[in-house]
């Protein structure tokens, strides 16, 4: 009975930590692109957009710190074995990502909003560098390469 229990828990906290990333990264990447996209149009106004999407960032923002604090409870209730060096360097990926996130690409477009427009070479370098820290930890933690553990 308490391994139906503990399956069950497991299930849970997994589903959590799938929608908190599905909520997260849907901003994380869409967020630079639409505003390339935006400064690519003749009549594009990307202050504008920082404006508009000044919530939905404040969301996704959360939903990553959290995304990753519930993937550390996955673990520790899982078969994962701590040692397998993909997971640390995943953790070490979220740990720097959400330091980019937001300590550089958040405050930048902040400024973007206030109609600073020199900060959108901060959105476009720090927008890419989030994505591409996203796309190698997605990487590791669905391929897990090198894991030590029974699948």
């Amino acid at each position: 009975m308490f391994a139906a229990y503990r399956d069950t828990g497991y299930s849970i906290v997994l589903f959590l930590h799938i929608a908190t990333i599905i909520i997260a990264l849907a901003g994380a990447v869409a967020h630079p692109l639409l505003f390339n996209l935006e400064r690519r149009r003749a009549d594009g106004d990307i202050a504008a957009l920082a404006q508009r999407i000044e919530v939905p960032s404040r969301i996704y923002s959360i939903a990553y710190v959290v995304a990753g604090i519930v993937g550390f409870g996955l673990v520790s209730m899982g078969e994962l074995p701590w040692g397998d060096a993909w997971l640390w360097v995943s953790i070490l990926l979220w740990v720097a990502s959400t330091g980019v996130l937001h300590g550089a690409l958040l405050p930048a477009e902040r400024a973007l909003a206030r109609g600073d427009e020199a900060a959108w070479s901060k959105v476009d370098l720090f927008g890419k560098i989030i994505t591409v820290m996203i796309v190698v930890t997605l990487f590791l933690m669905t391929v897990k390469p090198g894991s030590t553990a029974a699948l």
